[in-house]
């Protein structure tokens, strides 16, 4: 069994992040998924997020965290919130694309 010696990097071309291993997701989970869970608005919840070092972009119809530097970290589905669950509660987010489609920002 080949044992990884070095952190796995995101899929730059896609601008996915990697799956989690089981530690990571954990932790990120018990820091982020409150906000996610108390967040009023989009707005409310990009907010809360950014107080934590991350923001939220849209990748390939995917929610994304991103962190300070705009690298993938992982999606709302990584950590227990996905896309679909959040815009059933706070609406469907209002994006705008870039020209190609493939990524988006939430509008402010």
């Amino acid at each position: 069994m080949a044992v990884q010696s070095v952190p796995l990097e995101a899929d730059t071309s896609s601008g996915m992040p990697l799956p989690l291993d089981s530690e990571t997701a954990m932790l990120l989970r018990t820091v982020l998924l409150p906000h996610f869970e108390h967040a009023t608005s989009w707005g409310d919840l990009c907010e809360r997020l950014a107080s934590k070092g991350y923001e939220i972009t849209f990748r390939s119809g995917h929610l994304v965290l991103a962190d300070e530097e705009g690298k993938p970290v992982c999606t709302g589905s990584m950590i227990g919130s996905p896309l679909s669950r959040l815009a059933n509660r706070l609406g469907r987010p209002k994006l705008r694309s870039d020209c190609n489609g493939a990524t988006a920002t939430l509008q402010g």
